[in-house]
């Protein structure tokens, strides 16, 4: 049974404004938005715990990044929808699974979550068109971006898991290599 961890919260910067620039269809998106880049940032952590129990340090330190960049995805969420005079409300987040499993089932658990995480944000840069909103729409299209690129590297990574198999050596070259990733996924 999973148990939340984090309860529902909501923060405005505007407690006497009753005015919000933001359609209400748009703010509810964006909240909904916030929470889902923070339950994968959580889930990022769950599979990095999962790769430090193994003494894949390299692969843990690439899903600690990738936790760091949800992170930051919902953080710039939250700015864009106070700095429109929203309120932001955070929902409770679920609790991970436990172990994952192979390092396959990992990554490729995690490139499913990208590929959710494309969807959703697709879905709400279309709600934007529909209403009109063109402030949201630009702001959506650095995530449309970013989208693109964390597909790719995530495929990539399922890619080369898929070509190591059951060689130990490689396998222990590619935690190596992913030791090396650098913030914003820049090498």
């Amino acid at each position: 049974m999973n148990r939340t961890c984090v309860r529902a919260v909501t923060v405005s910067t505007n407690h006497d404004k009753e005015h919000t620039m933001l359609d209400p269809k748009i703010e509810k998106a964006l909240n909904n938005q916030i929470n889902h880049e923070l339950a994968s940032a959580y889930k990022y952590l769950a599979m990095a715990a999962h790769f430090e129990r193994q003494n894949l340090s390299g692969m843990a330190h690439w899903m600690f990044q990738q936790r760091e960049e949800e992170h930051e995805h919902a953080m710039r969420l939250v700015r864009y929808v106070l700095d429109r005079g929203g309120r932001v409300e955070l929902a409770a987040i679920e609790k991970p699974g436990a172990d994952s499993g192979t390092i396959l089932k990992v990554f490729e658990e995690a490139l499913e979550m990208e590929q959710e995480n494309t969807r959703a944000i697709n879905d709400l840069y279309g709600l934007a068109i529909e209403v009109k909103d063109y402030a949201t729409q630009s702001n959506l299209k650095w995530f449309l971006d970013e989208q693109v690129e964390e597909e790719k590297l995530m495929d990539e990574v399922v890619a080369l898991v898929k070509l190591v198999g059951d060689d130990k050596s490689a396998l222990l070259v590619l935690n190596r290599q992913l030791a090396d990733r650098q913030p914003d996924g820049k090498e």
